[in-house]
């Protein structure tokens, strides 16, 4: 027996024709994030005309925006990110992901008017700088809702990435320098101390927990080779596969680098820049819903093994259950963030990749909105883990 809608997959079916300029406006026009303001203002205007309420510039984050219809019911949020790369455009997929997003509330909306939850749509830009999902997290603009949800671009489909909590450890080490052949022992080569770091990191990671990552470099060494470098600079990023173990390799990072610059006689700053990223949750219930969706679907799916990257979506589930699927957009592999993968944004695959998208979100949240059973396990699962219980 079929566990999805006929009837939902058909009115995605139909739908789509109406979605999909949306998503080519965003490919045709990129804009990168916090710059989103054509984009932000063409979605809003083109939620309009379906009855919503747009509210712009949402927890005062500019470009964000919430798009809603007033009621008392409960709300899930459907997640939409519209900002784009610079020079390559969309090759990070999300003017389809947006697309997704848009045309899944629709269809729930026209298929299921008298749905027990209503279904929000939440605009998050810069994720691929700013990580405007922290701010909004922080903010507030969660809080109101079950859980929620969306997809973004791949090769494969997945029902929930597993995504590492990450920060960034930005490192200035000052000594004094000195003529690198005439006077060499009046010097204190801030370049030697940043070795002695670099290699001690190295020494570390024997001793990591898994999925514990250092990922760095030199941004400055040195001016030129006859003179002992007092500055250099260095950039890490710290992944971990929960917020506590980063804060573990961070904590275990800044005393190696407090013993190597003391004894090398130089000193040292260290700054965060960014938002610390969250890991997301990997809850199993969820997980074999959506599964099970794609199978239903006739669409191959496959669970990420291990924990890799990092997402301001693992933010939002801080705060309420987040769910960030992989929705497969080529035939064969073709590497994100590339040329190629931006050109996967246009056409027929485009097309088909909005419907196999909205199909999957839209009966997973049919599912959740018309089984108590199931949003009630969904929430424990992740209250277990966040430790809210």
């Amino acid at each position: 027996m079929s566990i999805t809608n006929a009837k939902l997959n058909q009115i995605v079916e139909q739908l789509e024709p109406e979605v999909f300029p949306l998503s080519e406006y965003l490919t045709t026009h990129p804009e990168i994030g916090g710059e989103e303001k054509e984009s932000s203002a063409y979605i809003a205007h083109f939620l309009e005309k379906y009855g919503y309420t747009v509210e712009m510039d949402y927890c005062g984050l500019s470009y964000a925006f919430r798009a809603y219809k007033p009621s008392d019911k409960p709300r899930i949020a459907l997640m939409c990110e519209y900002d784009a790369l610079p020079e390559i455009g969309h090759a990070c997929g999300h003017s389809l992901s947006c697309g997704i997003s848009v045309l899944s509330a629709l269809a729930i909306s026209k298929c299921f008017p008298e749905l027990p939850y209503e279904i929000d749509l939440i605009g998050t830009p810069g994720e691929e700088n700013i990580g405007g999902k922290v701010t909004l997290a922080e903010n507030g603009g969660f809080d109101r809702y079950q859980y929620a949800i969306m997809g973004h671009i791949f090769s494969s489909n997945v029902p929930q990435w597993r995504i590492l909590a990450c920060n960034d450890l930005y490192i200035t080490i000052t000594g004094k320098g000195t003529h690198a052949s005439a006077t060499p022992w009046e010097g204190h080569s801030a370049l030697n101390a940043a070795q002695l770091f670099m290699h001690g990191i190295d020494l570390m990671r024997v001793q990591y927990k898994p999925f514990m990552q250092m990922h760095g470099i030199i941004e400055e060494g040195g001016v030129t080779p006859n003179v002992i470098p007092d500055r250099v600079v260095l950039n890490y990023y710290p992944r971990a596969a929960s917020m506590e173990d980063l804060e573990t390799l961070v904590e275990n990072t800044l005393r190696l680098l407090k013993g190597v610059t003391y004894g090398t006689n130089t000193e040292y700053t260290a700054m965060q820049r960014f938002d610390t990223y969250a890991e997301l949750h990997y809850g199993k219930t969820a997980v074999h819903t959506l599964m099970d969706i794609f199978k239903d679907l006739g669409m191959e799916a496959e669970e990420v093994p291990y924990p890799s990257g990092a997402s301001d979506a693992g933010n939002v589930d801080l705060v309420i259950p987040a769910f960030h699927l992989g929705i497969k957009g080529s035939d064969s592999f073709v590497d994100i963030h590339t040329v190629e993968f931006e050109k996967l944004m246009y056409g027929e695959r485009a097309k088909q990749t909005l419907r196999d998208g909205a199909k999957v979100i839209a009966n997973f949240l049919y599912q959740t909105a018309t089984q108590p059973e199931l949003m009630e396990q969904i929430i424990l699962d992740w209250k277990k883990y966040r430790k809210k219980e």
